[in-house]
């Protein structure tokens, strides 16, 4: 066959068209990698800023809560409101001013800056520092009403004191005469000076920057008031007001409640990017916002050192293009000498791969659907023989009905010229299922249109695929679960260690004064709160033991494990007179006895808890049918649970009553029992005073049972 020479004319366009698309493509690509890095880029500050904003709301937050807390120590106390009422009563009362003083000079430490106690009237009767008191600012005053008619402990927002012109913030505590029908005896007022923790910690920004700040807002009325000094401008906090309607104004749009990223104008008329979000439970919102151009200053270099770039590429592009085009015809003629070689070992190759695939490989007559070859390893994994296969049309063939069921959908095969599926199945000789991936491409070979259909077992991968996202999922639940469990220890910790600290205090001061009986009390004060430590602690170690101390799994009745946990709470259950009635049911159950012991226990233990004023007290133990499913239950006639816990209940150191005894865990510790024996509780109860019922199965323990039936047995 003679090959034509190719002539000068396309020879030369050919060369110039190539540059021509080389430069288009490296132009797309440094754009459309710009525009990458720009959202990438945008993106990373919109995630700063929001993280930013996250850890300032979170700490604001805590902050508010922990000051509410410190009012709350003295709150309804009986002994420091009759401490107030002695003093008030009898000023000149030494012993009560010492008293009422030590109580107050405790305070100083969690950042107030003057400790008032007010009467009724709004009058100063004691102050810390002492010394001569300073008049009330009107905002106290004006308020002091409210509180008190409230009965609650109250946060004073910013105000201005009319005196000195400067902003404070206060914590109101009303104090009430419990003995006399709540009357008010006065308020303690705690107040704030924000330039000593709250201003620094908005003003600090976790990373260098010339225009980020973070700005402290609230609404009154159709305005934005800032709260703090900013950055940029003077004498604002309380002073610079701007109005809601301000679309484009963050501060504005956060006072309005809408939280999230947003680009617009602060109050210097700059284009500014910015985070917002509400402080829970106040009336402030936070912005966190950084300039625009400093925040997207770096794409400024990225560009131009890109442009610089691609014209580097593109000067490349062409010179590249010119040797190619130098050379363009002697590799076309060597290029036809080698190609009938290079054809033969391509050959050899193709049936070299085809023979030693791990993968099945079917080679089908594009026109008539026949089959033309099969690879080893797809007869190896349908395990039929070879000449199965050949002859027959594919949609004869049993195996892949579901792919190519008819001449129909092998014309659409044929039409389509690629089809892939991911997840399909095929099923063998020996009946074993597999998953597979179905791919077929049309091509010519040897001047004969075929399909070749690809097809490769993917079950393990599957298989793997799903222990990975199950992993990935007892990881994401335990992290969670860490993260809880690590703030509410640490919180539920505090209040021991600070009667340690306090009280420890006064044993000192009592010891030198010789003082036994208050010696004895401290003493006392400190031993019952280590003991709660203590206590705490143990049953911490307990819940952290689940699933990871495991004792050799044994058979027992579900009787005698019943017996077993009552027998472990016989002292409270006869303390409150409670009559329990349990199912007598021959079930084996089979697991680590302690543990299943424990779940009876706690729960048994927790409805003589929360039994209230009930005359006949009584719990009932069982279980019934539902289905194929076995549900173990305890149900009690106590005060019952608002619905709107029943979920709640269930998590570490939820105790819906704060003056109940116990740290809150015992729920829990039962949840993750039945967890670890695939089961699930759940609680049933109409509400106060309506009785509550504990339902959960144990799918892991639950054995056969040794007799039907079931008959009552009172304890």
């Amino acid at each position: 066959m003679k090959i034509s020479e190719p002539s000068g004319s396309r020879v030369g366009f050919a060369p110039l068209l190539v540059f021509l698309l080389l430069a288009a493509g490296i132009v797309a690509t440094g754009v459309f990698y710009y525009r990458s890095q720009e959202r990438n880029h945008r993106a990373e500050v919109e995630r700063q800023l929001s993280s930013i904003a996250k850890l300032k709301v979170e700490e604001l937050a805590q902050w508010r809560k922990e000051r509410l807390g410190d009012g709350a120590m003295v709150f309804k106390n009986s002994t420091f409101t009759a401490l107030v009422r002695r003093f008030f009563e009898k000023p000149e009362d030494a012993d009560a001013q010492r008293q009422l003083r030590s109580w107050i000079e405790k305070y100083p430490d969690s950042g107030y800056d003057r400790i008032r106690l007010l009467d009724t009237q709004g009058i100063p009767r004691m102050s810390w520092p002492a010394g001569k008191l300073p008049p009330m600012s009107f905002a106290i005053l004006q308020s002091l009403p409210e509180i008190l008619r409230s009965g609650r402990v109250t946060f004073q927002d910013f105000y201005r004191n009319e005196h000195d012109q400067r902003i404070y913030l206060a914590v109101m505590v009303p104090i009430l005469d419990e003995s006399d029908a709540n009357r008010p005896l006065g308020v303690l007022d705690l107040r704030i000076d924000p330039e000593t923790y709250l201003y620094p910690f908005i003003k600090r920004w976790p990373t260098p920057s010339l225009t980020a700040e973070t700005l402290l807002v609230r609404r009154e009325g159709n305005e934005v008031i800032f709260l703090n000094e900013l950055r940029f401008q003077t004498n604002t906090a309380l002073n610079l007001r701007m109005l809601l309607d301000s679309v484009a104004l963050p501060a504005a749009q956060a006072a309005s409640g809408r939280e999230g990223i947003m680009k617009g104008i602060d109050y210097r008329g700059v284009p500014v990017v910015a985070a917002l979000s509400a402080i829970p439970d106040s009336p402030w919102s936070l912005v966190a916002r950084i300039d625009t151009a400093e925040a997207y200053a770096p794409l400024r270099g990225q560009l131009w050192q890109l442009v610089v770039l691609i014209g580097v590429l593109i000067f490349g592009a062409g010179a590249g293009v010119g040797l190619v085009w130098r050379h363009q015809r002697v590799r076309y003629y060597k290029e036809r000498a080698e190609i009938g070689d290079l054809l033969r070992a391509s050959e050899l190759r193709y049936r070299r791969l085809f023979e030693a695939a791990r993968d099945g490989v079917l080679i089908l007559d594009a026109e008539t659907g026949m089959v033309v070859d099969v690879n080893p390893y797809l007869i190896e994994l349908l395990g039929v023989a070879r000449e199965v296969f050949l002859g027959k049309k594919v949609w004869q063939l049993g195996f892949f009905k579901d792919l190519i069921a008819n001449e129909a959908n092998f014309a659409e095969l044929k039409e389509k010229k690629y089809i892939r599926y991911e997840d399909m199945a095929l099923e063998g000789h020996d009946g074993k299922r597999h998953e597979v991936e179905f791919v077929s491409n049309v091509y010519l070979a040897d001047h004969q249109k075929v399909i070749q259909c690809n097809i490769r077992d993917i079950s393990d991968r599957k298989r793997a695929e799903a222990s990975a996202r199950q992993s990935a999922l007892e990881l994401q639940e335990k992290n969670a679960e860490l993260e809880r469990f690590l703030y509410t220890a640490s919180h539920d910790l505090k209040s021991p260690v600070v009667t340690v600290r306090t009280f420890l205090g006064y044993l000192e001061k009592d010891t030198a004064a010789g003082d036994a009986g208050r010696i004895e009390k401290d003493l006392r004060f400190i031993r019952t709160a280590t003991e709660k430590m203590a206590r705490l602690l143990n049953e911490l170690l307990e819940v952290s033991r689940v699933g990871r101390v495991i004792n050799p799994p044994v058979r027992i009745t579900f009787r005698n494990l019943v017996d077993e946990a009552l027998g472990a709470v016989a002292g409270r259950i006869t303390e409150q007179g409670v009559s329990v009635k349990v199912g007598d049911n021959d079930m084996m159950l089979h697991g680590d006895r302690p543990r299943l012991a424990e779940i009876w226990q706690n729960l048994v233990e927790n409805a003589c808890k929360f039994m209230g004023g009930q005359k006949e007290p009584r719990i009932e133990i069982g279980m019934e049918a539902r289905g194929a499913e076995t549900v173990f239950f305890v149900r009690d006639n106590g005060i019952g649970i608002d619905p709107r816990y029943h979920t709640k209940i269930f998590n570490l150191f939820e105790r819906l009553d704060p003056k109940a005894e116990g740290t809150g865990l015992g729920l829990a510790l039962v949840k993750r029992i039945v967890e670890l024996c695939q089961g699930r509780i759940w609680v049933e109860s109409a509400g106060q005073g309506q009785g509550t019922c504990f339902y959960f199965t144990l799918p892991g323990a639950v054995g056969e049972q040794k007799a039907e039936g079931s008959h009552s047995k009172e304890q």
